[in-house]
């Protein structure tokens, strides 16, 4: 557990105070570029639901690689779209260059396109695999190592002891901590598109039934099949060989509220160091945190929303 870094989203200096405040170990983020409207190099719209997911310019970032410094963070850039036109290869490149004169540590990207154009990057940048390229047994993780790749994000659908046959590997293993991916990496938020407001319903959405035999029926996640919370499974993991846990959230409209929950699953890796059982945990956290008892148990624990644990949800993955 002591070896478990929490890595952070961050947009602004202030959401940086706040997740360095909360425990964050590393923070990653991405710049916005002017050869687009709204799309970008990292797989978000530069505006979510309204809210910005990046950086509007590298002179921001200056001061936030030196804040992440002083505070021994690591800092990872996102360059993890899923595909490049072969037109804006080069600019890709380009963007991706200079966050590393920059200073960053460590690039994060979506595609073996991407590995592929980025493969005469120096040896001692960590080249971390998205969760868009993320396998679902051992042999698409040799293939990611076999490809330069030194942190591997892991599919929200493995097993623990899928995850254990990857020890072996010697690269390191991630996973989200807070909400998945709904069913397919990438497919859960579609209608926040500000380029088409009809691009289409996400997985996460709540769907009605209607039929002449029954008008009434209940809004239900059909499609949805994310787990989201891996808090009681912290030592299992780490036990299995991860070795971070990835926080969503860049465009998160309320970054102290997101800073809310980094720090509650740091607090449960330090009670884990403790050796405090999953109950004392609960307990204390049930004592001190007003989310946990109004939002995260209705949500995730009375749903059994609990990643890599036998579960309703889990036994359905093939």
């Amino acid at each position: 557990m002591e070896n478990l870094k929490i890595v952070a989203p961050v947009r602004s200096k202030f959401m940086m105070e706040e997740m360095i405040e909360a425990g964050a170990n590393e923070i990653y983020f991405g710049v916005s570029t002017p050869l687009f409207q709204q799309l970008s190099f990292d797989n978000k719209f530069k505006t979510v639901a309204d809210y910005p997911a990046h950086f509007s310019d590298w002179e921001e970032v200056d001061s936030i690689i030196a804040l992440a410094k002083a505070n021994n963070l690591k800092v990872i850039f996102m360059a993890n779209t899923s595909y490049i036109p072969t037109g804006f290869e080069k600019d890709y490149q380009k963007h991706v260059y200079k966050a590393l004169e920059k200073g960053v540590d460590a690039i994060t990207i979506s595609s073996m396109q991407s590995c592929h154009l980025l493969n005469p990057l120096e040896k001692d940048i960590q080249i971390i695999s998205g969760s868009q390229l993320a396998p679902v047994n051992k042999y698409g993780a040799e293939l990611l190592k076999e490809s330069g790749v030194k942190r591997i994000t892991l599919s929200q659908s493995m097993t623990l002891e899928e995850i254990h046959e990857l020890q072996d590997l010697d690269v390191e293993l991630m996973i989200t901590g807070n909400f998945g991916t709904g069913s397919m990496a990438g497919s859960c938020r579609l209608w926040e598109s500000p380029n088409n407001l009809e691009i289409g319903e996400g997985i996460r959405t709540l769907y009605r039934v209607l039929s002449s035999l029954n008008t009434n029926s209940n809004q239900h996640h059909f499609l949805d099949s994310a787990t989201d919370c891996s808090l009681c499974n912290l030592e299992d993991l780490v036990s299995a060989g991860v070795t971070a846990i990835k926080f969503l959230g860049r465009e998160a409209p309320n970054p102290v509220t997101l800073a809310m929950v980094v720090n509650m699953f740091n607090e449960w890796r330090e009670m884990g160091l403790s050796g405090l059982s999953i109950e004392q945990k609960m307990k204390i956290t049930e004592q001190e945190q007003l989310m946990w008892v109004m939002k995260w148990v209705p949500r995730f624990c009375e749903k059994c929303r609990c990643t890599y644990k036998p579960t309703a949800i889990t036994k359905t993955y093939i």
